[in-house]
């Protein structure tokens, strides 16, 4: 009877940790709000990290173009098409104007020297 009693006792013991542990596990909806706000949150940033990037790639194709532009005039010219590349690319306005103003003088020197 003493041994049928424990293993009841162990029964009703072990049944109520279950449903305790059963129950500590399910979320109640003040956690399920949170985690809700919390994936919202995710998402927006995850947006304007797209944004973001989209916006870099753009800019960094346009210093891109920069780069090749100021590579094609340099090889058309005889300078050296590496060196105005990455001056292009990065300085981009200031590397502009002033190969337009080498540009200005190499045609100055061509029509007085072809004249």
């Amino acid at each position: 009877m003493a041994r049928r009693f424990t293993f009841l006792l162990t029964a009703v013991f072990l049944s109520i940790m279950a449903w305790r542990a059963s129950d500590a596990q399910t979320p109640d909806s003040t956690q399920i709000k949170q985690l809700e706000q919390e994936v919202a949150a995710l998402h927006t940033d995850l947006k304007d990290l797209r944004d973001e990037m989209s916006d870099k790639v753009e800019a960094g194709f346009v210093l891109f173009l920069f780069g090749g532009f100021c590579a094609l005039w340099a090889q058309n010219t005889g300078r050296n098409a590496w060196l105005w590349f990455f001056l292009g690319a990065l300085f981009n306005v200031i590397t502009l104007i002033v190969l337009l103003n080498k540009n200005s003088k190499d045609r100055k020197a061509a029509t007085l020297g072809g004249s």
